[in-house]
């Protein structure tokens, strides 16, 4: 992977002055907003969601949330005009008119992921500090709250149980941060990332994530700025850095404010 450097908010948003149309993409928990005990928690500030709002209903941007969770779950979370909310990594892509398109037939896997949950469930045997997240499309294992070695005691029962459901239905094993996501191997930010790309060939593409699930969006850009968000070391395909949410949301308030200036 490339160098990753590490910028401030102030520097990025000057880069950005004169760039005219700009499609800008964000994944959702740790880049938007801080991570959370549990997925419920982690919830929008009224500023971010102004911000959204504001930044959406400018002719020069298009902005595009790009979350592992739900469309329905984004929906709930930012109920913001104008944007474009992605869900499932990529699956679902809600249009600011509200459309709904769907980049891959996922309604194959539900049985198989049903299947993985039950045997997370009996992996896990109702050990305390789990949270099993069935999405239909894919599974997610969150065990922020669960005793370190118990975790991966738990954890690495279910990766060695699951190999044969995994390698027959062409699936992949994700690690986060303290989640582990089952998918298939065909549904990725990255595809969320080409389809926006080909919508709006002539903008400047910009991404912003934070952790494993993001490196396809940001190897998928063709040209543009890929932002990883966080302190922890980490080697990433993308071109900058930011230190955590609060930077990214700093970020976008001198956006704003440039466009304003403008």
């Amino acid at each position: 992977m490339g160098t990753t450097t590490l910028i401030t908010p102030a520097a990025l948003a000057e880069s950005l002055f004169n760039a005219g149309q700009v499609l800008l993409m964000l994944d959702y928990d740790g880049t938007l907003v801080p991570l959370a005990p549990t997925p419920a928690q982690a919830r929008p500030a009224a500023e971010l969601l102004r911000i959204l709002k504001k930044l959406g209903g400018l002719p020069q941007y298009k902005v595009a949330v790009i979350s592992g969770r739900t469309l329905t779950d984004l929906t709930t979370l930012l109920p913001v005009p104008g944007i474009f909310l992605v869900g499932g990594h990529g699956i679902e892509i809600g249009s600011p008119a509200g459309e709904v398109n769907y980049l891959l037939d996922y309604k194959y896997i539900t049985k198989i992921i049903n299947k993985l949950e039950q045997l997370a469930k009996y992996c896990l045997n109702n050990k305390d500090g789990f949270l099993l997240e069935n999405k239909g499309y894919s599974l997610a294992l969150h065990y922020r709250l669960a005793e370190p070695s118990m975790a991966q005691s738990a954890l690495n029962k279910f990766i060695e149980l699951s190999k044969p459901i995994i390698q027959k239905h062409d699936l992949n094993i994700l690690p986060g941060k303290k989640v582990l996501e089952i998918r298939p191997a065909a549904m990725h930010k990255g595809k969320a990332v080409n389809y926006l790309q080909q919508l709006y060939p002539y903008s400047l593409a910009v991404y912003f994530g934070d952790d494993t699930t993001d490196e396809d969006a940001f190897r998928a850009l063709k040209k543009g700025l890929s932002i990883l968000v966080g302190s922890q070391p980490y080697d990433s395909a993308a071109n900058f850095k930011l230190n955590s949410p609060l930077e990214v949301l700093e970020f976008l308030i001198l956006l704003e404010k440039q466009k304003n200036v403008v």
